[in-house]
């Protein structure tokens, strides 16, 4: 099958390399010269445990189990990354029912490495603290994003996929299969079977 992802930033790449490892003939259309150029140069670059959302959500179910593959994949593929852990601090007593409620979350939520601490032991981790307790999460961390879309872009080309750079899509249109006009130096037409975008109408 013949697929356009819009966009090399995180989101575009690693679907693109999926749509590759699948064996689908892929093309990325970028509209910057490199990836990772818009909204994805700008993120926190943090790696979530999965304790805040809803018990059985998409959100908990995708935060808890991506976090698991994204590390396999740093390891596999020489992404640096960094479990660093995360507190969640209790700063009185009433946020400290607060954080035990979190503790239960994530635990709902199949996180791993959640513990609860008192305050000798965070002022241990993080000398400058002022709290009655905390939430250890030993699973979050941090992760060098541009290495990570490095690593997506390498495996995506290792499986005949491509970038095309400077190529804005200006229109796209269906019948039957997509026809989808692009910009730039090599401005031209081409259809595709399956076009993968994140691009809102207004």
């Amino acid at each position: 099958m013949q697929v356009l992802v819009v966009g090399a930033g995180v989101i575009g790449l690693a679907v693109a390399r999926a749509a590759a490892l699948h064996g689908h003939d892929v093309i990325v259309a970028e509209a910057t010269g490199g990836i990772g150029n818009g909204v994805s140069s700008r993120n926190s670059e943090v790696v979530h445990g999965g304790i805040y959302y809803p018990t059985g959500s998409l959100r908990a179910r995708h935060s808890t189990r991506g976090r698991r593959m994204l590390y396999e994949f740093c390891t596999t593929h020489g992404v640096a990354f960094n479990k660093c852990g995360k507190l969640i601090v209790a700063a009185n007593a009433a946020e400290l029912g607060k954080v035990e409620a979190l503790m239960a979350q994530g635990e709902a939520n199949g996180v791993e490495g959640l513990e609860l601490i008192g305050s000798n032991v965070a002022r241990a981790l993080e000398a400058e603290l002022t709290c009655v307790g905390a939430l250890s999460s030993t699973e979050s961390g941090i992760i060098d994003s541009h290495a990570y879309m490095r690593a997506l872009w390498g495996d995506l080309e290792d499986h005949g996929g491509r970038v095309a750079f400077a190529t804005p899509v200006e229109r796209l249109s269906f019948r039957e299969h997509w026809r989808v006009m692009f910009g730039g130096r090599d401005a031209g037409v081409a259809d595709f079977e399956r076009v993968l975008t994140n691009i809102q109408r207004r």
